[in-house]
């Protein structure tokens, strides 16, 4: 009798460990990161949103872990985790446009960015992304120019790509594109963000506000940079607030452009600070971006 409750009570067991193990989770798909944006309604503000982005999206080498390592995920992990804001910094040579952090090659080119976000985009056309391209380093021999080169890579991606020079006004507008922002000379294509771009402060570009005080004395003075910014954010007044959480500290003086050192302790800070609180955050730039720390931003759209 006994031998044959015990065989009840584990087919019971199995029965429910069955059911747990095919029952979707409540708000399941709200936390995931490949399409978080399907669970925000069409309607939304663009400037309503909190939107994970990275600072130097491709900068995943450096000079002996030294100088110009931004990030550990590749573009497409970043998408997947919920990354909707890529920085692109490119570099003339010949007629590749090469990714690069400065001086350092990020062994990239421009076409295989864009190849990646198109695929990502035909998997999950309710997401949107933003682009900031800028050149960051000048080509070290004649070439085309840099203008020219980026509108004849864009071009190829047409129907996915928005020309547009402002900003959509809602998520449903959004969904399925790439929309561009600017930051070089000739840039005709996207939000034009190179004239009134201002160096390591704070500043309003017509309907946006950036961050981007990257060098600074120590964390503590970033993170009131960035908090003043996420007040920016909720206060609905800019289409975009681009929030750079992304420094290096000029108190240290070796290595002066390692990254790492206060991304460490920024990250740390957001985490705590981002699980309490409501309102919009507009777009976080981070270095060293984790799932964890993308969920607790475009987890802010659902609370």
């Amino acid at each position: 009798m006994r031998s044959k409750i015990i065989g009840i009570a584990i087919l019971l067991i199995a029965v429910v460990l069955g059911a747990l193990s095919v029952a979707p989770l409540e708000n399941a798909s709200s936390t995931d990161g490949t399409q978080w944006m399907s669970k925000v309604d069409d309607s939304t503000p663009i400037r309503e949103l909190s939107i994970p982005g990275t600072h130097d999206s491709g900068a995943l080498h450096s000079i002996a872990d030294v100088s110009g390592k931004c990030q550990t995920l590749g573009i497409r992990s970043q998408l997947d985790i919920g990354v909707r804001l890529l920085d692109i910094r490119l570099k003339r040579n010949g007629e590749r446009l090469c990714v690069v952090h400065s001086f350092v090659d990020q062994a990239m080119d421009f076409s295989t960015v864009m190849d990646t976000l198109s695929d990502f985009l035909k998997e999950h056309p309710s997401e949107t992304l933003f682009v900031s391209i800028k050149e960051d380093t000048d080509a070290s021999k004649p070439c085309a120019p840099f203008g020219e080169m980026v509108e004849s890579t864009l071009g190829r991606y047409g129907d996915i790509v928005s020309v547009d020079t402002e900003l959509p006004e809602t998520l449903g507008d959004a969904r399925g594109k790439i929309f561009i922002i600017s930051r070089y000379t000739e840039g005709s294509i996207g939000l034009p963000a190179y004239h009134g771009w201002q160096d390591s402060t704070s500043f309003e570009l017509d309907k946006i506000f950036v961050q981007d005080n990257y060098s600074v004395d120590s964390v503590e003075e970033k993170l009131v940079d960035v908090r003043a910014a996420m007040a920016k954010a909720a206060s609905g007044e800019y289409a975009l607030v681009l929030n750079f959480a992304s420094c290096y500290l000029e108190s240290v003086a070796f290595p002066p452009t390692y990254a790492g050192t206060p991304a460490h302790d920024i990250n740390a800070a957001l985490m705590e600070e981002l699980e309490y609180g409501e309102g919009a955050l507009g777009v976080i730039l981070c270095d060293f971006i984790t799932s964890e720390l993308a969920e607790a931003i475009y987890g802010r759209n659902f609370k």
